[in-house]
């Protein structure tokens, strides 16, 4: 039994977002076979005590946490941007931790002597300074998700911010991704990108997933006009464009061609973003829930007009899952190997979505939600993942000093 630390840049419980999820599940697969600790940043004692249940839920994993220096605010200034890309450096990526945490984990690694460490996404990169053998788990490669179009329109400072951010996110990305010994990506085109970067790097593909037996298929939807569901943090940028056009271009065409036709909107919107839209016909914003189920069990369709970002929607998955037909991008469907018009269907802009819309409600549905559900469970389920993660990490630790 060997002994990994995983370098995660939040804290990965309960598994409510995308990135707690798919770090998750890399924990339990850890967990199976090594003594498995996660240094994350601290939990603010002047939090509710269910936020500090987070820690308590990583070490019912079978994993020990680690709380390093967290940053004291997460609005930088002009002048601290300006240092960061004066010396060639993310500051997109340095305000997830304190000035003071690289030191905290390199006492940490001294502490442990851990044989592996996992660098639990893009963002763990910037303060890890030690000489083990490294795993890259990335969940995106980030610059590519900055050199792409935002989907909305930027201001000019914007769009500068955005440009030196990519270039000195894609110099942190090929420098980890050059040291690493492993790096796990979650589809072909990540793995594309990162060999691009790193051409001599091992790189795998681990998809992103979701426990089909806990997301069983639903009953259709109450009769009534249609409701689309949206699901996402208004956080993450590429969500906040999404519902953005979605509520702005989309919505007044859906409802001319679908009268009576609602959007549900269900995630954190911390910024107030739908405030915009308040008082709108056709709007239901939920905010964030605890449970999913409830809000795809009232919904006809997914509906998801993403313009940017990476990886895979998990979203996505959940939809195949749970029986309901998805509408989307093909951007927000890319790295998943969905055929337009078997899994899902695939549309433009607004009236390609309404006219896209219309004949999935006219009967597509079913032959949409089966083939969905067939392909989610077949590839997509977290033991397969957890199988994946497991055997490259136990390959990797055996090539290590004293491995069998």
């Amino acid at each position: 039994m060997r002994t990994i630390l995983v370098v995660c840049p939040y804290v990965p419980h309960p598994p409510n977002h995308g990135g707690s999820i798919r770090s998750r599940v890399l924990l339990e697969a850890l967990a199976q076979d090594h003594r498995v600790h996660v240094a994350v940043p601290a939990v603010a004692p002047s939090v509710a005590a269910t936020e500090l249940d987070r820690l308590a839920g990583l070490a019912a994993l079978g994993v020990e946490p680690h709380e390093l220096p967290s940053p004291t605010s997460q609005r930088p200034s002009v002048g601290q941007k300006l240092r960061h890309w004066l010396c060639g450096s993310s500051e997109l990526l340095a305000r997830r931790w304190s000035p003071h945490a690289a030191a905290a984990l390199a006492a940490l690694r001294e502490r442990l002597r851990p044989d592996l460490v996992v660098l639990d996404s893009t963002f763990a990169v910037p303060i890890w300074r030690g000489a083990q053998p490294v795993l890259l788990h990335l969940h995106n490669l980030e610059h590519h998700i900055l050199q792409r179009p935002s989907g909305a329109p930027d201001r000019a400072s914007a769009r500068l911010s955005r440009a030196i951010e990519a270039w000195a996110i894609r110099r942190t990305e090929r420098r980890a991704l050059r040291r690493a010994a492993l790096a796990v990506c979650v589809s072909a085109a990540d793995r594309t990108l990162a060999l691009q970067l790193a051409p001599a790097t091992r790189v795998e593909v681990v998809p992103n997933t979701i426990d089909t037996t806990a997301l069983p298929p639903l009953p259709p939807p109450p009769p009534g006009p249609p409701r689309l569901l949206y699901v996402g943090g208004l956080d993450y940028p590429p969500n906040r464009d999404a519902v953005r056009e979605l509520l702005t271009d989309h919505l007044p065409v859906l409802r001319a061609a679908l009268p009576g036709l609602t959007v549900r909107l269900v995630g954190r919107d911390p910024a107030g973003v739908l405030r915009a839209f308040a008082g709108c016909a056709g709007i239901e914003a939920m905010g964030a829930v605890g449970d999913l189920r409830p809000h795809y069990a009232e919904s006809h369709a997914v509906y998801l007009p993403i313009r940017s970002g990476g990886g895979t929607r998990i979203k996505i998955l959940e939809a195949w899952a749970l029986g309901r037909p998805v509408l989307a991008t093909r951007i927000a469907s890319e790295g998943l190997p969905a055929e337009d018009g078997v899994h899902l269907r695939h549309f433009v802009g607004p009236t390609d979505g309404a006219r896209a819309l219309r004949e999935v409600l006219a009967g597509q549905d079913r032959s949409l939600c089966a083939a969905g559900r067939q392909l989610v469970a077949a590839a997509f389920d977290h033991g397969t993942a957890r199988r994946q993660l497991r055997a490259l990490a136990g390959a990797l630790v055996d090539t290590l000093p004293g491995g069998t």
